[in-house]
């Protein structure tokens, strides 16, 4: 059945685009009519719908198919124009399916295709399942696909990668690259992409000599006023968490179907308008641009002359829309986590892996710097009192120390001796807890350690790495005081995890530790059958 849907997988594409497109902006819609007829903020998202729903799982089973089975093959090095150049080809059961042009231009890669609508969506379609991101706009006569160096290397196939590297690596052969910029595109392919996302929302990190910048550019008007509100909805405060930068606001196209555009011209020349004053005409393309400030003129012309906006024309803006999270924005989202909040927590973690992949310990530096003072927020001292459920006190936490183990853990049983730093897959931090109950001093103990976990995607497994301890509680005095100290605890084997770990970082003897102890977290990687 897959390989069956495989053709009409650009039509699938166009659907999903076109309904989270209808679904944004009847999100935006309900949400202000219901809050102006009832006062409360609620909004109908139709992406829970089970159509919408089995529709994506459609999609995910193609691409899927597409994604095992695809192979990629590069062609020769071609210096015969203006810039470098490759062909890649994508073929399924032997038969290319699509191409792309890959361009050295001097400072930076580019991958284009020039073609028939049919063609361009083929391969939007199979760069889609390969988990990167297009679109596909008229140009001239035909459609175009392009993509930057950003988007070429967000495609993470390995027979992409590979055909991108051997290109860059034959450049670099031939001298037509230089050993830096050589290095800086091998870091970014194998590096990967520079993306987080956030409510939903994947924002595109970038490193800078001016700072970080966290930013997400919407496809359209609805789009951009859906963001906002999902962002709102989480709490933060567009113009001090965010912002909304617009270019190009004040143009408008209008695209004519073919059937309606002699009409649509002839109405326009009628109806006392002039042609590079208060519109410009694009016959190739079958649009016609206009201001804001003689947008609705030219629209009443095409309606007088008998022509329906959304079957004859539609009417798109033309601008821009760059929304960034701001430095007060990163420091929110980093209160929420160190509130809880496991998105928000997931966010900062994924973006200070970004920084690190792409643009190394400055940058890392750089947003701990940004973040620093959300972080000592509420830092607390000891000693600290301990309750039970009931409300009676019946301990004091007095001291919290810590210490980094290097070694093999084997099963529960910790092996390894106690050492300055360590950092890696063998990198273990243990916590100490002393307090007293009684008059007694006692202590409890738990180990955070890298939990290693394989997950395949088609001929590739994925290792992530993720922090947890299991701590084994022996009465209800330890109960009570690991809940206070994480939030979590109940009678034997306790499983801690991230959220816990940030609650034992709001206790200044900790919080250095476990800022230097996650620093040494085991790089996830993948590898390949083929």
């Amino acid at each position: 059945m897959p390989e069956a849907l495989v053709p009409e997988l650009p039509t699938l594409h166009g659907l999903r685009d076109a309904l989270a497109e209808f679904a944004d902006a009847f999100k935006v819609v309900t949400r202000e009519v219901v809050k102006k007829k009832f006062g409360i903020n609620w909004a109908y998202d139709v992406r829970n719908e089970n159509f919408f729903k089995k529709l994506n799982e459609i999609i995910a089973m193609v691409e899927n198919y597409v994604y095992r089975n695809i192979a990629v093959e590069r062609g020769p090095l071609d210096t015969s124009g203006q810039w470098p150049k490759t062909v890649i080809r994508f073929k399924l059961g032997g038969e290319e399916a699509a191409h792309i042009t890959v361009y050295w231009t001097g400072s930076k890669l580019q991958a284009v295709f020039s073609g028939s609508r049919e063609n361009a969506e083929r391969l939007a379609s199979i760069i889609r399942a390969l988990g990167g991101e297009v679109e596909v706009k008229p140009h001239g006569y035909g459609w175009i696909v392009w993509l930057t160096t950003e988007g070429i290397i967000a495609i993470r196939n390995n027979g992409w990668l590979n055909a991108v590297k051997s290109f860059v690596d034959e450049l670099y052969s031939k001298g037509l690259i230089d050993k830096d910029r050589y290095e800086r595109l091998v870091k970014d392919i194998e590096a990967g992409p520079n993306t987080v996302k956030y409510a939903g929302i994947e924002f595109s990190v970038v490193y800078k000599s001016k700072g970080i910048e966290v930013r997400h550019q919407p496809r359209s008007e609805a789009s951009k006023n859906a963001i906002v509100d999902t962002l709102k909805a989480r709490g933060l405060k567009e113009g001090v968490h965010f912002t909304v930068n617009i270019v190009g606001a004040e143009r408008y196209e209008i695209r004519v179907t073919k059937k309606a555009y002699a009409k649509a011209v002839e109405a326009l020349a009628q109806s006392g308008l002039r042609e590079g004053e208060h519109y410009s005409v694009y016959g190739k393309r079958r649009e016609i641009r206009v201001r804001a400030e003689h947008k609705d003129a030219v629209i009443n012309a095409l309606k007088g002359a008998g022509l329906e906006e959304g079957k004859d024309f539609t009417v798109r803006s033309g601008g821009v829309y760059t929304i960034y999270i701001t430095y007060d924005g990163l420091r929110e989202i980093q209160r929420m986590a160190l509130n809880g909040d496991l998105e928000a927590e997931k966010f900062i973690r994924e973006l200070e892996d970004v920084l690190k992949r792409r643009h190394g310990d400055d940058a890392v530096k750089k947003l701990i710097e940004i973040l620093t003072p959300a972080r000592e927020e509420g830092t607390i001292d000891l000693p600290l009192t301990v309750y039970d459920d009931r409300g009676n006190l019946i301990a004091r936490v007095v001291d919290l120390k810590y210490e980094f183990v290097k070694g093999k853990r084997k099963g529960r049983r910790s092996t390894g001796q106690p050492v300055n730093q360590c950092a890696g897959e063998d990198c273990r931090l243990r916590v100490i807890v002393e307090y007293e109950v009684g008059g007694e001093r006692r202590q409890l103990k738990m180990e955070w350690y890298w939990s290693k976990v394989q997950k395949k995607k088609g001929e590739t497994t994925v290792t992530y790495f993720f922090e947890i301890a299991r701590p084994t509680v022996k009465d209800d005095v330890e109960v009570a005081v690991l809940k206070t100290l994480t939030g979590k605890a109940k009678r034997g084997e306790v499983y801690l995890l991230a959220d816990q770990l940030d609650a034992l970082r709001r206790f200044k003897p900790l919080r250095d530790a476990v800022d230097k102890w996650r620093e040494g977290r085991p790089q996830k990687g993948s590898t390949s059958r083929l």
